[in-house]
């Protein structure tokens, strides 16, 4: 861990002179190295360079920048190739891709689980610290001193969040987040979201990527096999398919009842495609935006799928009250997927970037074409 492990051996009174100041601490002087780590890699002390460049502008995080030597290049940020010890994982998707690639262990802290875990990496989800609810502070994140913090989505590197990555970089953390969700600068919001790329390529990429980031790069590998193995079995079934149902991927997140639609430029359209599907909002850009019962109406989707969030123990039985609204809604009864039946529900976790996607794509595509999996 160079510098950062040299920080975390020396005494707290230490960690602090190198910029003058004195220092009294009450209690044991050990319970406050990890936070005065961070606090003084942020004001600039130590012997080395915390490892994270600012981002460039322009950085497409999809494998298109040269990366520095030793480096990963994400989003614009040239990541050192270096194997942590203490991971923080923000949201669903990056918590899960830390534990597939069997980091577990080295995980102080997590946040903001839309899902229940995988039954067969549940056990290895112990972190340090589990905040519930979205993004912890910035201190609580810089007090568990972390190395690596990976983020699903861009929320947790702004200001609002836990700080952009620079500036979590001159603390001397590392950061990754998933390239579906690359900001046009550093910092910036889900406004910011430039086109980027959301084929399942870019998802699998990702995890090589953070696969050699973890320093497992041989487990990265095997979870792509197993990944690219299902949508291969899945195009076998679909061989030949010709009729293609609309699909229209809804939620209605908060209290105010309004509908949000998964549009394109977004994973969801690429797992309806590959599901045997065609995305009913065809003409709709972008993650989760509004649209009214008369745009469910015009769009005419032949099925509805709708994912439920937010709550480690939320599973797809989560979304059924939506479901039952649109069902029993007189507005939306010539609606085909109303109509016919076909209103589903999944969870969040498996329409966002990583590892669940192509089971997702799997259940989706028995339900699109049930004669093709002995249905």
């Amino acid at each position: 861990m160079g510098d950062r492990a040299a920080l975390m051996a020396t005494t707290p009174e230490e960690l602090l002179r190198c910029r003058g100041y004195a220092v009294v601490v009450i209690g044991n002087p050990r319970r406050w190295a990890p936070l005065l780590a961070g606090l003084v890699l942020l004001a600039g002390c130590g012997t080395g360079d915390p490892g994270t460049s600012s981002a460039r502008d322009g950085g497409d995080g999809d494998g298109g920048a040269v990366p520095a030597a030793g480096a990963v290049a994400n989003c614009g940020v040239d990541v050192p190739v270096q194997r942590p010890e203490r991971v923080v994982a923000m949201f669903q998707n990056g918590i899960e891709a830390v534990l597939a690639l069997g980091a577990g262990d080295r995980l102080v802290g997590a946040a903001y689980l839309d899902n229940p875990i995988p039954a067969q990496l549940d056990a290895d989800f112990r972190p340090e610290n589990y905040w519930p609810e979205e993004y912890p502070s910035r201190e609580e994140v810089l007090r568990v001193a972390p190395d690596l913090v990976v983020s699903g989505f861009t929320g947790a590197f702004t200001r609002e969040g836990l700080g952009t990555r620079a500036e979590l970089g001159a603390a001397g953390a590392r950061t990754f987040l998933f390239s579906a969700y690359c900001p046009d600068v550093d910092g910036g919001n889900q406004q910011s979201i430039r086109a980027t790329d959301v084929s399942f390529a870019a998802v699998e990429r990702d995890l090589t990527d953070l696969g050699r980031l973890l320093g497992a790069p041989d487990r990265a590998a095997r979870v792509v096999d197993g990944m690219r193995a299902t949508l291969d079995e899945v195009a076998r079934r679909l061989d030949g398919v010709t009729g293609r149902p609309r699909v229209a991927m809804l939620n209605s997140p908060g209290s105010t009842g309004e509908l949000r639609v998964f549009g394109t430029g977004d994973v969801a359209t690429t797992i309806i495609e590959a599901a045997g599907g065609r995305q009913a909002f065809d003409t709709v850009a972008g993650r989760q935006r509004t649209v009214s019962l008369e745009g469910v109406v015009a769009a005419r989707p032949d099925v509805i799928v709708i994912p439920a969030c937010c709550g480690r123990d939320v599973g797809p039985e989560g979304a059924e009250p939506l479901a039952e609204r649109l069902r029993n809604d007189p507005a939306l009864a010539t609606v085909p997927a109303i109509r016919d039946g076909r209103v589903f529900t999944t969870t969040f976790a498996e329409v966002s970037p990583g590892i669940r996607n192509a089971d997702a794509v799997a259940a989706l595509a028995r339900r699109l074409h049930p004669d093709r999996f002995g249905g």
